[in-house]
């Protein structure tokens, strides 16, 4: 029997791929350095870890903690003035919450995000009981232990809990924690193998209308 719902947030409850990829830009334009808009491969990573593949790829001087800094106050004042949350997604968590199911969040964002993202929408944060960022854990997406770790704090069986994801890594990581995964998937990543996931559905409104 499912008793939680878990979610994962950029991407699928906020339209932020253009303002992530946006930030991702200026900061490699400050060092002079020219991005390119990737196919797929990266959607749903921790940023700190591809800013320590960009250091390595782009030779960009400094601290990997500090570059990881300089382009996360890049994004948060794109977020602050333009992140817009999905229309579809306030009817789906209300409609899951008058089932009674518990929602979490699964995040590969840090903390300081996610509290940037509950003061802009402020209802928000009512839904979800349980939030774990990628501070709360050794490794980010694809790798389980996000998804590990809600269980945990949930006090939950895998076989109990359904993941909504919108990115590969993001499947990926539900996948090998046991979890059954409903994609939504990421429509800027179009060329994206989203076969992995249990349901794959085109809106958050479609799953809206699949729960009974």
């Amino acid at each position: 029997m499912i008793k939680a719902v878990i979610f994962d947030l950029d991407g699928l409850l906020v339209d932020s791929t253009p303002l992530q990829q946006e930030a991702m830009r200026l900061f490699l334009e400050s060092f002079g350095k020219i991005y390119l808009f990737p196919k797929s491969g990266r959607e749903g990573m921790r940023i700190i870890d591809i800013i320590r593949e960009y250091k390595d790829i782009f030779d960009l001087p400094g601290r990997v903690e500090d570059l990881y800094r300089k382009r996360q106050q890049i994004y948060f004042q794109l977020a602050q003035e333009r992140l817009q949350l999905f229309p579809d997604v306030l009817p789906l968590l209300e409609k899951l919450k008058l089932r009674g199911l518990i929602l979490a969040l699964a995040t590969s964002g840090d903390r300081d995000y996610v509290r940037l993202i509950f003061r802009k929408f402020l209802t928000l944060q009512t839904y979800f009981k349980t939030i774990v960022t990628s501070e709360d854990v050794l490794r980010g997406k694809p790798n389980p232990d996000v998804y590990r770790m809600t269980l945990m704090k949930l006090n939950l069986k895998p076989a109990e809990c359904v993941v909504i994801e919108d990115s590969v890594n993001g499947i990926a990581a539900g996948k090998a924690a046991g979890i059954q995964v409903i994609c939504v998937p990421n429509t800027h990543y179009p060329d994206a193998d989203f076969s992995q996931a249990d349901r794959v559905f085109t809106t958050l409104s479609q799953v809206t209308a699949a729960i009974p």
